[in-house]
């Protein structure tokens, strides 16, 4: 009986591969797989969808600080490793979505868990949701690690990002030509998988998204290579506010030395950032400014950068990032301009692709030289 019912899901999913990805049935499920796409179970009644993919990024890094005692350092790792399940239940208004990491640096630690939450949308305007996920931060971070052009995500990002946390977001969605997306969050503070939060110390995070120029196509404002090749100039700017109230963590939700109860401070980051594609062409920018009452104590200052890139028409693409990080008045991070060139071949579109980019380090405050080379190939199911 067992033996049966295995054999007659091999034979299913064989189907599914030999046919491109059409949809079949399989018993009373209606399964769909496409590379890229994933793999799909509905019910034949839609009271419940299975969503599955994975994602896995190869990465070879290779980085050396330009002063002849230094010798060259080399990374061979598999930098992330991705299962995704998502889909809805009882109706389309609930949605669910889990994400694991299994990759070696999360699992060594075991902190697998980078998303798990439930999504209610009453009406098209509004949806709720509660569980752990990511903050409303920078444009940069809340996109997916496989959407990037570059092999990783921008200095400015490593540095203030506020990632994951547990806790309720609120999203809306108004306008026809004109759209605007604004989003609000409040959460624990200290980022994801942490249990022991006071809730009297919480984050709370706002961001408002603009498009004047409607939707992008295939709803891909928070993707970084444009597919589409927009044919008229597509353009979003973005603003958004993060306080957390006395973090016990010194880096708030990217964790770092704990802080004692009657240290703790406030902290503030503002965050800024634009995107615009036009016929292939990409061009993002990022702001970010971070201010603690006590910078002593918690991570602080601000980092900009800017980037550029052309996606010619045999699915290759080059682009340029400059990105600036610096104390200012108040801050306590070192000064960097890093100047990157970047390259990617896009065998089938962000689903299965191969990256490279150097990036040359300038550290003012430590008269420092580097330069960093990394190649990596990504594969998504």
């Amino acid at each position: 009986m067992k033996k049966s019912y295995f054999i007659n899901k091999i034979i299913v999913l064989s189907m599914l591969l030999l046919c491109g990805g059409d949809i079949v049935r399989a018993g009373n499920a209606i399964v769909a797989l496409k590379f890229g796409k994933g793999l799909t179970i509905t019910a034949p009644d839609s009271s419940m969808s299975l969503y599955f993919s994975l994602m896995l990024q190869n990465r070879i890094d290779m980085n050396k600080v330009f002063d002849k005692q230094e010798k060259l350092t080399t990374v061979f790792q598999v930098r992330r490793a991705r299962l995704k399940f998502r889909g809805f239940f009882l109706n389309h208004k609930l949605d669910y979505y889990i994400q694991l990491s299994v990759a070696p640096n999360d699992v060594k630690v075991g902190n697998i868990l980078l998303d798990g939450n439930i999504r209610y949308r009453p009406i098209k305007q509004f949806a709720i949701q509660f569980g752990q996920g990511k903050l409303p931060g920078e444009r940069e971070e809340i996109a997916s690690a496989e959407r990037q052009f570059f092999v990783e995500r921008s200095t400015s990002n490593a540095l203030f990002k506020l990632d994951r946390d547990f806790g309720f977001q609120f999203f809306g969605f108004f306008g026809k030509k004109f759209l605007f997306k604004p989003r609000f969050s409040i959460s624990s503070g200290e980022g994801r998988n942490y249990n022991l939060t006071d809730v009297q110390h919480l984050d709370y995070a706002v961001r408002f998204d603009f498009l004047p120029t409607g939707e992008f196509q295939d709803n891909s404002d928070y993707t970084f290579q444009d597919f589409a090749r927009e044919p008229k100039p597509k353009f979003t700017f973005s603003v958004a506010y993060d306080f957390n109230n006395r973090p016990s963590l010194q880096k708030g939700q990217l964790g770092g030395t704990v802080i004692p109860e009657l240290q703790r401070q406030n902290v503030h980051t503002i965050f800024t950032d634009v995107l615009l594609k036009y016929k292939g062409s990409t061009a993002s920018s990022g702001y970010i400014y971070r201010k603690a009452e006590n910078n002593n104590l918690y991570l602080a200052g601000q980092s900009v950068y800017v980037s550029i890139s052309y996606l010619f028409k045999k699915m290759t693409e080059l682009g340029v990032r400059f990105n600036r990080s610096f104390s200012g008045k108040t801050g306590n991070i070192a000064t960097v301009n890093e100047y990157s060139l970047g390259f990617a071949y896009y065998i089938f579109n962000n689903a299965f692709k191969l990256q490279t980019d150097y990036t040359i380090a300038q550290n003012k405050t430590n008269n420092l030289f580097s330069g960093l080379w990394r190649f990596q190939m990504q594969f998504v199911f």
